[in-house]
């Protein structure tokens, strides 16, 4: 498994993660940054992808915590 995979599975987790309620976004803000900032030097195109999913599981996690 190349770094790149690995930091795709990272990023995929932690959005999961946000997604089903079990973290935060601030819990896990520095890892993900960190894994983006990897991924987007190996491969721009699934940075890009990922960084729409993860805005959006954010928006969506911050919209369901402020009611």
């Amino acid at each position: 498994m190349s770094a790149e995979d690995l930091y795709i599975k990272k990023i995929e987790a932690l959005t999961r993660g946000i997604r089903l309620g079990t973290k935060k976004p601030s819990d896990v803000a520095t890892e993900v940054a960190s894994a983006f900032n990897k991924l987007k030097a190996s491969n721009i195109g699934m940075y890009d992808d990922l960084l729409n999913k993860y805005n959006n599981v954010v928006s969506d996690f911050n919209k369901k915590n402020t009611k």
